[in-house]
This record gives structure tokens, sequence and C-alpha cells, in this order.
């Protein structure tokens, strides 16, 4: 199982993944949420990711083409340990934009009070 909480400020999303990236509805699941959003910057925070399968590693390939031809960004931040692993064993870290930071901060405290994150479980 996928979850996948949404956190959205103005120009910017990040999508905290807790669970499988798999194939199956936690892999289409997570390329429908990506691909639907408006914002220029999209964040993955990978830190609750505990499986990635082949599947789950060409979607974020996918993705990262897909923001390419859409002149969006795409960083991957907070991969777990496994996912860090797996990431350079297959020497994605070379394509991949990799952070080990938080999520955007909001730029002001009533932004954040406003804001609540919205999630999708598969």
């Amino acid at each position: 199982m996928l979850r996948v909480e949404v956190h959205a400020v103005p120009q910017a999303v990040t999508l905290r993944c807790l669970g499988r990236l798999v194939l199956g509805w936690e892999v289409e699941t997570l390329r429908y949420m990506a691909k639907s959003r408006p914002e220029t910057c999209l964040i993955l925070d990978l830190s609750g990711v505990q499986t990635v399968d082949a599947a789950g590693l060409g979607l974020l390939v996918e993705l990262y083409c897909w923001a390419l031809e859409c002149n969006k960004v795409l960083t991957v931040t907070n991969p777990s340990t496994w996912v860090s692993k797996l990431v350079s064993l297959t020497n994605l870290h070379a394509v991949f934009q990799i952070a080990d930071c938080p999520e955007v901060e909001l730029a002001d405290d009533e932004a954040n009070s406003r804001l609540a994150p919205n999630e999708m479980t598969a």
C-alpha cells in the first residue's frame, strides 16, 4: 500500500510517499498525483518508502523525463536508507536531483495554518 500526502505552496508541491512504490495501484497513484499537479516544482519525499521495485524505479525515471518535457523541476528528497542504496546501485543518483532536506518552507505562519495536507491511499 502507498499513501501520498500532498503539501502545496504556490509554485511548489511536496508529495510525501509512505509505504511501497511497486507495480500496480501504488505506481499508478503516484503517477496520477504527480502529473496532475499544476505547480512548476515537484518534490518527492521518499522518507517513508519501504520498498521499491522495477516499476517504481521506472516511474521515477518517467516522472523525471516528464518534468523535463514540461519545464518543471523534479526533486527527490529524504530517500530512506533502502531507497538510497537502490538508487545508488542502479546509478540513478547521477540522473535525479536528490536532496536530504526538509520540504519547501512556507512564506509565513498564516499560510502554514491554511494549508492542511491532503492524502491519497492506494
